[in-house]
């Protein structure tokens, strides 16, 4: 049975920017972004329990894109994988987690 995959609004922001910035190098590389994270999400369709949880702050389970990391939440309840952030893994993690967990989803 397949889960159902929700980008939430800081997410969406974040895949917007990521695609904005990589379009400033090679034509290709934003398509090859998006080609890797719609992977992901059939992935995360297919089996969000697969995936390790951040140590950092196990509520998060966390998937590598290329140089980003993906944060997500599974809701059980619900058959649903929220993903929360996509996040330049170079970045400091803990931080910007901290103020997704500051400012939750409504």
């Amino acid at each position: 049975m397949s889960w159902d995959v929700i980008l939430l609004p800081k997410a969406h922001e974040e895949y917007e920017g990521i695609l904005i910035y990589l379009s400033g190098y090679y034509p290709s590389t934003p398509l090859k972004f998006d080609q890797e994270y719609q992977r992901t999400k059939s992935r995360l369709a297919y089996n969000p329990h697969g995936f390790s949880r951040y140590p950092g702050n196990p509520e998060y389970r966390r998937v590598l894109i290329g140089k980003y990391t993906l944060f997500y939440k599974i809701d059980d309840e619900r058959h649903e994988v929220h993903i929360h952030r996509i996040l330049r893994s170079s970045w400091d993690i803990p931080r910007h987690l901290q103020k997704e967990d500051d400012n939750p989803p409504a």
